[in-house]
């Protein structure tokens, strides 16, 4: 996976997150479910931060707090 093609799919979950986050809040929620989506969610970004980090050690940022 080439780094464009990570930096889109770090996009895509981040906002994917924020839509389960959402959800999350709304009255009658199916939190088990959506909490076991987030789990997943957050391995592939933590995977992929992580990935990053070691094809570009020179440019290694700080990784964002995941909720």
């Amino acid at each position: 996976m080439n780094d464009t093609d990570r930096q889109l799919r770090i996009s895509q979950l981040q906002n994917h997150r924020r839509a389960l986050l959402q959800r999350r809040e709304q009255r009658g929620a199916p939190i088990a479910t959506i909490d076991m989506e987030l789990t997943v969610v957050r391995s592939e970004l933590q995977a992929l931060y992580e990935s990053g980090r070691r094809q570009s050690p020179h440019r290694a940022a700080p990784t964002p707090q995941l909720a």
